[in-house]
C-alpha cells in the first residue's frame, strides 16, 4: 500500500499479506495516523475495492465499505479516467522508485510489521534530506501542506471486515477456512467476527 502527498511529497507505505479490500481499507488507516491528518481529497484509480460501478464521466458508485471510509474521515474520493495512467502518475512512479531503493534485495524479517516499519522509517529519513529546487525539505513543504489537512475524528476507522458465524456445539466457529475456538459457554450462539489482515477478533454477547 502507498500513498503520496502530491503537495509536499511525503510518503507512507506499508506491506500487506495479500490484496484485498480490507487490506486497502487499514492502509488508510495507518497513513493517516502517521500523517497526523487526513488530505481534503485523494485521487485513485478504478480499483475493485473502491468502485462499484462506474457511471458517467467521473462519477462513481462507491463499494458500502469505500463509502463508509470516506465518511467517517470526511474526505473526497476522486478517481481517474478508464485506461488513463497518467491521471495519477506521481504515485504510481513514486510506488516503483519505493520498491528499487527500499526493497532490493528483496528484505528479510520475523513478520511483515516489522518490515513495513523498518520501510516507513527508511521514507521518514528522506523527509528532512530530499530538497525540492527552491531548497526546501520534504518536512518543510509538509508543514505547509498539513496545515490545510482535514484533523483525524475522535476514533480510527475499523477496518476490518465482520461477519456473524454460528458456533459450533464444540465451541469452535469457522472463518475463512480455519477454525477457532471460543468460551464453551457461546456454544450454539451466533458471534461477530472481524477479520483484519494479521488478527481475528471474535465477539461473543458478553
Amino acid at each position: 500500500f502507498v500513498m503520496r502527498l502530491m503537495c509536499s511529497g511525503r510518503d507512507f507505505a506499508w506491506l500487506y499479506p495479500r490484496q484485498d479490500q480490507v487490506c486497502f481499507l487499514e492502509g488508510h488507516v495507518r497513513a493517516f495516523a502517521h500523517f497526523g491528518r487526513v488530505p481534503r481529497r485523494i485521487a485513485y484509480d478504478n480499483l475493485k475495492p473502491a468502485v462499484a460501478r462506474i457511471v458517467t464521466g467521473s462519477e462513481r458508485e462507491l463499494t458500502a465499505r469505500m463509502r463508509a471510509l470516506a465518511t467517517h474521515y470526511a474526505f473526497e474520493p476522486c478517481f481517474a479516467r478508464p485506461a488513463t495512467g497518467h491521471d495519477k502518475g506521481g504515485v504510481e512512479s513514486r510506488g516503483r522508485v519505493i520498491r528499487w531503493q527500499h526493497r532490493v534485495p528483496v528484505p528479510t524479517g520475523p513478520e511483515l510489521a516489522s518490515m513495513s516499519q523498518t520501510l516507513v522509517a527508511g521514507l521518514d529519513r528522506q523527509v528532512e534530506t530530499q530538497r525540492d529546487q527552491r531548497g526546501r525539505t520534504i518536512a518543510e513543504r509538509f508543514a505547509d501542506e498539513r496545515a490545510e489537512m482535514l484533523e483525524l475524528p475522535q476514533h480510527p476507522f475499523r477496518a476490518a471486515a465482520a461477519a456473524t458465524v454460528a458456533v459450533s456445539p464444540r465451541s469452535l466457529v469457522r472463518i475463512e477456512g480455519a477454525y477457532y475456538s471460543v468460551p464453551c459457554r457461546w456454544a450454539g450462539l451466533t458471534v461477530t467476527a472481524y477479520v483484519a489482515p494479521e488478527a481475528v477478533t471474535i465477539v461473543g454477547p458478553d
